[in-house]
């Protein structure tokens, strides 16, 4: 009898997030199934691919999960290697490890499942992502977007007012301004330039996560460990995000900095407790937007 991969998901995780993933032989596989806290996660939880669960992964990169669905039933979902999905509904457990043991033995039977139509967007429920994050040149480029296209204006700006003989001091006004479009976007590339080297992993369900300046010194810490998060923004009411500057401060007096060139602020947001998600407020020059960790 072969050993499949299989691995562990529980409500507090995110698309793509999984744990305790290791080979095991159908014997394991329907123990871990059965152990699963199956009753525990099923209260407030939202029937879909992502979802307490256990994935088992065979040899030709197939995928059974075993989930949760409607009325204490389970929900059994089938992706083949071409990223075929199918869905079958089992009464109980002991169905589920049934279909569980077909897979083992390479005898499911894909005529008792529904095939959804659509297949986009599949994989990332199944296959593990690592959360990992660095710093990329598109997203620093997204990120001063806004700032490039009012730059090229205020460029446009300084080299046509001067031929319709305006006057000094509007003249001095319009510089001031332009000036503040060039040095925004430089200032932004160098703080890019001199972070190139940050490295961050972290994922919503586990309290774990890792960070580097560089990557030669890469440390573990603990989401129970932080006391605050403050978080500078310049997100206003009707204003696009710009940059996001985030200072995790720890119980023990340390502190780490990085910004939304490394990872996005949408993602960033995602990664704590829901009850944190709204907390920012609009940045106002001398304060700053404090996400408390209870």
């Amino acid at each position: 009898m072969p050993e499949f991969i299989s691995k562990l998901q529980h409500n507090t995780y995110e698309k793509g997030e999984f744990s305790d993933e290791k080979p095991r032989s159908l014997e394991d596989t329907l123990a871990l199934i059965k152990n699963f806290p199956w009753d525990t996660e099923r209260a407030l939880t939202d029937i879909q691919l992502t979802g307490p669960s256990v994935t088992i992964r065979d040899e030709y990169v197939n995928y059974l999960k075993v989930g949760l669905f409607f009325n204490g039933k389970f929900c059994i979902y089938y992706m083949d290697n071409d990223n075929h999905l199918y869905e079958y509904h089992a009464p109980d457990i002991e169905d589920a490890c049934r279909i569980v043991n077909d897979f083992f033995n390479s005898t499911l039977e894909l005529s008792r499942f529904d095939r959804h139509i659509f297949n986009i967007g599949n994989q990332p429920h199944f296959v593990t992502s690592y959360f990992e994050y660095h710093i990329k040149p598109w997203r620093v480029i997204k990120l001063t977007g806004m700032l490039l296209g009012y730059s090229f204006l205020a460029l446009l700006a300084d080299i046509e007012l001067p031929k319709q003989g305006i006057e000094l001091p509007p003249m001095i006004f319009v510089g001031l301004i332009s000036l503040l479009f060039y040095s925004l976007p430089i200032w932004i590339y160098h703080r890019a330039i001199a972070t190139r080297n940050n490295y961050l992993q972290i994922s919503k369900g586990n309290d774990a996560f890792s960070f580097g300046y560089t990557q030669l010194d890469i440390r573990t810490y603990n989401k129970k460990d932080i006391a605050e998060i403050v978080v500078y923004a310049n997100r206003g009411s009707r204003n696009p995000i710009l940059i996001e500057v985030y200072d995790i401060n720890f119980k023990n007096g340390d502190s780490i900095r990085f910004s939304n060139m490394l990872i996005p602020d949408t993602a960033f947001h995602t990664k704590f407790s829901d009850s944190m998600n709204n907390l920012i407020i609009p940045f106002t020059p001398g304060k700053k937007s404090i996400l408390k960790v209870l």
